[in-house]
């Protein structure tokens, strides 16, 4: 599985709190320990004040990645950045290799 960072941003305050609204009745139902198939969610943090915040997670791959995010782009009017990473062992890894 890929290790992904995703910068999110609402384009909007109306659709931030909307969203928000939405999204904190998805944690009371225990909506983010649901199973994804090639999904694997590992932080979120939120910075409120400004509409944005920081997903860190693996997938399978970007389908499944653009799968999951899709409705939240489609309905609250945000925009994601999705960038592939590293892990600090795969990090250590790719500069240890005579590759490199």
């Amino acid at each position: 599985m890929q290790l992904y960072v995703i910068d999110w941003l609402f384009k909007n305050s109306e659709d931030q709190l909307f969203a928000t609204k939405k999204f904190c009745k998805f944690l009371k139902e225990d909506g983010l320990h649901k199973f994804i198939e090639g999904f694997e969610l590992k932080f979120i943090v939120h910075t409120p004040q400004n509409g944005s915040g920081i997903i860190i997670c693996s997938a399978q791959n970007t389908s499944t990645l653009f799968r999951i995010i899709n409705s939240w782009r489609e309905n609250y009017n945000i925009s994601f950045n999705i960038k592939p990473a590293l892990s600090n062992e795969e990090l250590l890894g790719l500069t240890s290799s005579e590759d490199y």
